[in-house]
């Protein structure tokens, strides 16, 4: 069985070195002194070898598979350089990049590395036939040539055809594609990243979120108030304003996620929508929510357990439910709004973009080589998250004073 996150995190070092598998040939070693590292196990030439890929965490198991993937293609090519520097790998051998790398070969090499994670069938079939759209499209084209107007010409003939969704999915794919050839040094730069603007926009609604501070006042207030008669759905009313995560990482919140020396929630990949870990600074409004929610028990390892069963989260419409339980309707705001009070707001105040990007877990898709680290710009993070939530109560008191007067 593949490796999970989880999995790799709980790993414990024992008196001898562990290797947990991946499946063909990746495998974690942990050592006695704790330390971890994905390697590679491989044949060539008639011998095994060995194949040290990198350090967790500073590079995760996806990162893992895509370079593996991509060092099992590059011996496939046969390049007579590459497969000296497998052979004799304490020697410095300086290997070339093939000039002439074409798209089907980059595409061919991103499925391979995807079919290592076992996908669902449904998954799988639904990769193929996207990747083919664009392999029978441009599968010639050398990968480093490859312009935006080249993607374009391919995906608006879908978006024409009425399947505007699918030429959407298919762009994201090319962009996929790109950043793995990135991370072979193969291109310096994803085309498909400025496709989108030029595109038939997604036939999707915009998530309604109050931005107007004077309203945003008003919102809190209500919050609170809420939160007298239903502590806890209100409670987590509250921390979506201070917090703004998506609405399954709220709901399936658990207490063994909370750090609460260092004032942080650490979120899985699991239920993240990008599949990355992700680090929530939490300032103190928030960890007041949530030890008043301790004197909740439940008998629950969740913050939020649906009522009439404590081992599974409260349901995806409970939050939405609330909201228009205090006026408020869906073409106004709704749960995943508050990521849009935060986002306009905080840009409005001028905070780093950087840092608020990665507060929203939104990963980089016109950065090639950009790389995901949870506690990026953590520093700035918890200065930040400080501040907005001090002005978010700053404005609950100046929409109570105004009611008073």
């Amino acid at each position: 069985m593949p490796l999970t996150n989880s999995q790799i995190r709980a790993a414990k070092p024992g008196e001898k070195r562990i290797r947990l598998s991946d499946g063909g040939g990746l495998y974690l070693e942990v050592l006695p002194s704790g330390r971890k590292s994905f390697r590679l196990a491989y044949r060539i030439a008639g011998g095994q070898r060995t194949k040290l890929i990198g350090g967790y965490p500073q590079i995760s198991l996806a990162e893992a598979r895509m370079k593996v993937s991509a060092f099992k293609l590059d011996l496939s090519s046969g390049d007579p350089e590459i497969v000296e520097a497998a052979i004799k790998p304490r020697q410095a051998v300086k290997t070339k990049k093939r000039e002439a790398t074409t798209w089907k070969e980059v595409a061919d090499g991103y499925l391979l590395m995807r079919q290592q994670s076992n996908p669902a069938p449904k998954t799988l079939a639904k990769l193929n036939s996207q990747i083919a759209k664009t392999v029978n499209a441009i599968g010639s084209y050398r990968v480093n040539e490859i312009t935006a107007q080249d993607i374009l010409d391919v995906v608006n003939p879908i978006a024409s055809s009425g399947r505007v969704e699918t030429a959407h999915e298919v762009r994201a794919r090319f962009s996929q594609i790109f950043r793995y050839a990135g991370a072979r040094g193969l291109v310096t730069h994803d085309p498909a990243a400025f496709v989108a603007d030029a595109m038939i926009k997604r036939q999707r609604g915009e998530f309604a979120g109050i931005t107007d501070p004077t309203e945003v006042g008003e919102l809190m207030l209500a919050i609170e108030r809420y939160r007298k008669a239903n502590p806890i759905v209100g409670s987590a009313l509250m921390l979506s304003a201070y917090l703004f995560p998506r609405n399954t990482e709220l709901r399936g919140m658990r207490w063994d996620e909370i750090d609460w020396g260092a004032a942080r929630w650490e979120v899985p990949g699991i239920r993240m929508k990008m599949n990355r870990d992700h680090l929530v600074p939490l300032p103190s409004q928030a960890l007041g929510l949530l030890r008043t929610l301790q004197e909740y028990d439940f008998g629950s390892e969740l913050v939020f357990p649906a009522p009439r069963d404590p081992s599974r989260m409260v349901s995806d419409m409970t939050f939405n439910s609330a909201l228009r339980r205090l006026g408020y309707k869906p073409d106004r705001h709704v749960h995943h709004g508050f990521r849009t009070t935060a986002s306009t707001n905080l840009n409005e105040m001028g905070w780093n973009y950087d840092w608020i990007e990665r507060q929203l877990a939104h990963v980089p898709t016109n950065k090639v080589r950009s790389s995901y680290n949870k506690a990026q710009y953590l520093d700035g993070r918890i200065e930040m998250m400080k501040v907005y939530a001090d002005w978010l109560d700053k404005l609950k008191r100046e929409a109570i004073s105004k009611m008073e007067d």
